[in-house]
């Protein structure tokens, strides 16, 4: 685990945000008078005079620089429990072929994270893409202290389409497909397929894995940046099956977006925005869950 590191990752100088900066040395720069702050956020040097004054600093931040991510602590550095989420570390096994995607969407970020908290909805949103049809009942659904997670089965059931092309089993074979996800934490959700042939042929693997991160990040209450992976625990696997996942993934999470989106419109229209009276159904269950988890992390760091 990469130990915990002070940065400065976003502030502003005058109105302007240090990411139209640049990086000088271990400092960064800011883009509009070239005031510069070092690791901790004190400016430590002002090109139109001598002295700083003590005042002149930036929030700084805790983080973790992970590959493929960089882990951001928003709150107070010192109630950090633990570092990154041993969830996020498969994309970087060279056990596992993955993809990637990362889309800017107009709504507030627990949309997003409702959305892959409840696959019922596969069946509508991405009829045409996905094309897995058969997720129609409400998973079973756990609750820990840190993380809501959802488990679904299906025993005996043909694969979809991109499954069976990947594994190479094929749309007519019978398989059992045992499906869950979690809320991870704020910033994260994952979802899990394992697929397991239970009459392999001689010779032929009977099991694959595939792994798939949702990571959200919010710029403002009513907009933020979605970043995914998915990957299958298969190496260096066949460059046609990967261009092929990565764009059904582009295309059914391009879908994802657009109905999340329209939520978020009718939402804004409607004078009592998040007020309005929701209809709660079974399915609803891990994202009910997802929320409360939020509301109670969030107590926490504010000490309530």
């Amino acid at each position: 685990m990469a130990a915990w590191l002070r940065w400065t990752t976003a502030a502003r100088t005058a109105g302007a945000p240090l990411s139209s900066g640049k990086v000088v040395g271990d400092n960064i720069q800011c883009g509009y008078h070239g005031f510069t702050f070092d690791s901790k956020g004190s400016c430590v040097r002002i090109p139109s005079q001598a002295q700083v004054p003590s005042r002149c600093r930036v929030h700084a931040y805790p983080v973790v620089d992970q590959p493929p991510f960089v882990w951001v602590w928003m709150g107070d550095p010192e109630k950090i429990e633990a570092g990154p989420p041993v969830e996020a570390q498969w994309p970087a096994d060279p056990g596992f072929s993955s993809w990637r995607g990362e889309t800017l969407a107009e709504g507030n970020y627990m949309l997003l994270k409702e959305n892959v908290l409840d696959l019922t909805h596969f069946g509508y949103v991405h009829a045409t893409t996905f094309k897995i049809t058969d997720w129609v009942n409400p998973p079973t659904v756990s609750v820990t202290d840190e993380q809501v997670t959802y488990r679904q089965e299906f025993i005996g059931c043909n694969l979809p389409p991109m499954f069976a092309e990947v594994t190479g089993f094929g749309m007519q074979k019978k398989v059992n497909r045992y499906n869950y996800g979690s809320y991870v934490s704020p910033a994260m959700n994952m979802a899990a397929l394992d697929i397991e042939d239970p009459e392999p042929a001689p010779g032929q693997r009977a099991n694959y894995q595939f792994r798939i991160m949702h990571i959200t990040t919010p710029e403002s209450p009513t907009r933020f940046r979605y970043l995914w992976f998915g990957g299958f625990d298969i190496p260096d696997m066949d460059p046609a099956k990967l261009k092929m996942c990565q764009e059904l993934t582009e295309l059914g999470f391009a879908e994802d977006k657009a109905i999340i989106e329209a939520v978020h419109s009718r939402i804004m229209l409607d004078p009592r925005h998040l007020d309005y009276p929701e209809i709660i159904v079974q399915t609803d269950q891990a994202a009910i869950q997802a929320r409360r988890k939020l509301a109670a992390q969030l107590a926490k760091e504010q000490g309530c």
